[in-house]
């Protein structure tokens, strides 16, 4: 009797830890999991490990969670759609913008950028915003910036995967102009070896707030969490002092034109 009894406890006990370790598991796969690209100066990847504005943010407040900054890396396309279509990725810098307002949650803010226009520095004659509707240019793969583009009437739009193919295409001749945030086409040409002479912004359009988003079903606690953290860095004055170092401008909260 004593040794079915004993049994019977083992037994209970086994599954006692078996439910334990299984609800701490199920905690642990709701925790935010970051997804990013290689997108200067907010973020990339460089032979010191990820570097930028955006992945010393998310360092800093992970380690007011206790926890490893981890980020994994994909091509901007990949990243933003399982961030929309997955329980609790988040994903940075991504342009808060009309069509994508019902479509994340917007946890932190980043920085506000300008979308500008870059030719190679030998190209001649006028390039304002009439003279490039008939040329070449090419955006982010990804990126709702095209709307811009089609908005204004321009036709001949091309999609590379990240910022240092776009600045290949528009040094050897494949396109006339590349389109994107200002800061991250100067940051691009600085990280992966462009010489920021060989290249001229000619013309901008659209503005936009950037932000670190995630998906919309992320557990709401977990995403207090992040928020919390981020506002005992900023009341610190950290976020204003990394904002300075990258030179980026604060976010504030307004909408206008489109973004990556």
């Amino acid at each position: 009797m004593r040794r079915s009894i004993l049994a019977v406890l083992a037994v209970s006990g086994l599954c006692a830890a078996v439910s334990l370790g299984g609800s701490a598991q199920a905690q642990g796969n709701e925790r935010l999991r970051w997804l990013g690209g290689d997108l200067p100066p907010f973020v990339w990847q460089s032979s010191n490990g990820p570097q930028g504005y955006a992945h010393e943010l998310l360092t800093l407040m992970a380690q007011k969670l206790g926890r490893k900054p981890d980020v994994a890396f994909y091509p901007w396309a990949r990243a933003v759609k399982q961030t929309m279509e997955g329980d609790n990725y988040g994903v940075f810098p991504l342009a808060r913008t009309p069509d994508r307002e019902a479509q994340f949650r917007w946890l932190i803010p980043l920085a506000h950028v300008h979308y500008s226009f870059f030719a190679a520095s030998s190209t001649t004659g006028p390039l304002g915003l009439e003279q490039l509707r008939t040329q070449k240019i090419v955006v982010l793969r990804g990126s709702p910036i095209i709307k811009n583009l089609q908005a204004q009437g321009f036709t001949q739009i091309i999609e590379a995967k990240d910022y240092r193919d776009m600045l290949r295409m528009v040094s050897i001749g494949v396109v006339v102009a590349a389109y994107a945030g200002a800061p991250m086409m100067q940051s691009a040409m600085q990280e992966f070896g462009f010489k920021a002479s060989d290249y001229k912004l000619v013309a901008t359009l659209g503005n936009a707030d950037l932000y670190m988003g995630t998906s919309l079903r992320l557990d709401l606690g977990e995403a207090q969490l992040w928020i919390e953290a981020y506002r005992t860095l900023e009341q610190d004055g950290i976020v204003a002092r990394l904002q300075k170092k990258y030179q980026l401008s604060r976010a504030g909260g307004h909408m206008s034109g489109n973004g990556e």
